[in-house]
């Protein structure tokens, strides 16, 4: 038996083990990092989930806001629509009195025209 040689080799053995544990070290450390690298990504996407969430919320709060409006807006729509019936109505017998004033009013004026024509035509008896 070579002790030198047994030794050799395995001294061998070792400084081989050592770059396998050393080049196994350094893929581990660049798989770290890029294990850090994802982790940061993930982390800059949560925020701008969070972010994307935060809008999404304040977009959704104004479209609830949105539909309150719309439903106030009908319903004074219909009693717009109702008032505005009613209005047409009172118009409709308003004008109803105007006309029947108006009538009224010329069929005055007539009366006074032939009144008036009476007293201006000469009395026949001869007088003034």
């Amino acid at each position: 038996m070579n002790i030198e040689k047994t030794l050799q080799l395995i001294a061998e053995s070792q400084r081989q083990a050592e770059r396998r544990a050393t080049l196994a070290d350094q893929r581990m450390d660049r798989a770290e990092a890029r294990a850090d690298k994802a982790e940061q990504r993930a982390d800059r996407a949560d925020q701008r989930m969070d972010r994307f969430d935060k809008k999404l919320n304040a977009i959704a709060d104004l479209v609830r806001g949105g539909i309150k409006m719309v439903r106030v807006i009908q319903k004074s729509q219909v009693e717009m629509s109702k008032s505005l019936a009613e209005l047409r109505e009172f118009h409709k017998d308003l004008d109803y009195k105007f006309n029947v004033l108006l009538d009224a009013h010329v069929r005055t004026d007539e009366k006074f025209n032939r009144l008036l024509e009476m007293l201006r035509r000469k009395d026949g008896n001869g007088r003034n």
